[in-house]
């Protein structure tokens, strides 16, 4: 199967550390840089400069500064889309129960109290670093099929989100498509669920590895249909990538029998163009593939239909 990439796990958890006072910083970075790595800050507006361009996986902030407050910038840190989700400790000297309530209110994960104690800052940011660990772990799951090992339709949404935010600012376009696997059904009738799921792996992992090459991703969305995302590419014209697609999925040769359209697994295919420009744009392509698919299940099968006005334009 294609490798479920990760972006935190092969690398050290980085932690921002923002405090005005240079011997509070040369403190936490003693403490934390053998197992972290530490990225240190004297100024308010330079830490969230840093933070938006690292995103780092913890925020060490203290609420006492000359310029902003710890309390204004944890405001700006949760404002931030990338952001918002990110961790961030108090590390004071104010020993007020109001305060700290402040602080947790405005959306602070815990308190470190100064002067630091190297037990207490240790246990506790390795505490909500492993609850940053298993968050992502859950998130990786909750966005992966198990049965194929491929991205879900939840991840196809976040995906298309983030596709959106690249796209806007540079319209092009881009082909999305659905598959679906030819008479399914009539496949599990004969040979069984069990030998049904090793088909939907098997075609599912052919596919994605095929589509990798061209830089597309392959997504199931529900049963035997997979929807997927492919750039343009002057290289190979997209009636030929999508009929290597057809030949790579009958090179298996997966015995079906019971099939009208072959005596072996084969695939149909419904592709539209998309420009990602909004969702309304990307929904409406999806559709028209959907239709499209359609038109090939309903005559032959074991072929594409494709939008091709990107080719003639």
């Amino acid at each position: 199967m294609l490798p479920i990439q990760t972006n935190h796990s092969e690398h050290k958890f980085t932690i921002l550390c923002i405090d005005d006072e240079t011997s509070n910083l040369k403190i936490l970075s003693t403490l934390l840089r053998g197992d972290y790595q530490v990225i240190a800050s004297k100024q308010a507006s330079e830490g969230l400069a840093k933070a938006i361009e690292t995103q780092p996986d913890l925020i060490l902030l203290d609420v006492v500064m000359p310029e902003i407050s710890g309390f204004e910038l944890i405001v700006q840190l949760k404002n931030h889309p990338n952001l918002h989700n990110t961790p961030v400790i108090f590390i004071t000297g104010l020993q007020s129960p109001a305060d700290e309530a402040m602080g947790l209110k405005l959306g602070a994960c815990d308190y470190i109290h100064k002067p630091f104690n190297a037990s207490i800052v240790l246990a506790r940011v390795k505490t909500h670093l492993e609850i940053v660990r298993q968050r992502r772990l859950l998130e990786r799951y909750a966005n992966i099929d198990t049965l194929t090992e491929l991205p879900n339709r939840r991840k196809w949404d976040l995906d298309t989100a983030e596709r959106i935010k690249v796209y806007k600012p540079h319209p092009e376009l881009s082909f999305v498509g659905i598959i679906d696997i030819d008479h399914f059904k009539l496949y599990n009738d004969r040979y069984g669920h069990q030998k049904g799921d090793t088909v939907l792996r098997k075609v599912s992992n052919q596919i994605a590895q095929y589509l990798h090459a061209f830089g597309g991703h392959l997504y199931r969305c529900g049963g035997e249909e997979f929807f997927f995302f492919l750039p343009t590419t002057q290289e190979t014209s997209i009636e030929k990538l999508l009929q290597g697609c057809l030949q790579a999925v009958r090179a298996l040769a997966l015995e079906h029998e019971d099939s009208p359209t072959a005596p072996i697994v084969t695939v149909s295919i419904g592709v539209a163009t998309c420009s990602f420009a909004n969702a309304a744009e990307v929904n409406s392509a999806l559709n028209q593939a959907d239709q499209l698919l359609y038109q090939v299940k309903h005559s032959t099968r074991n072929d594409y239909c494709c939008n091709v006005q990107l080719q003639n334009s």
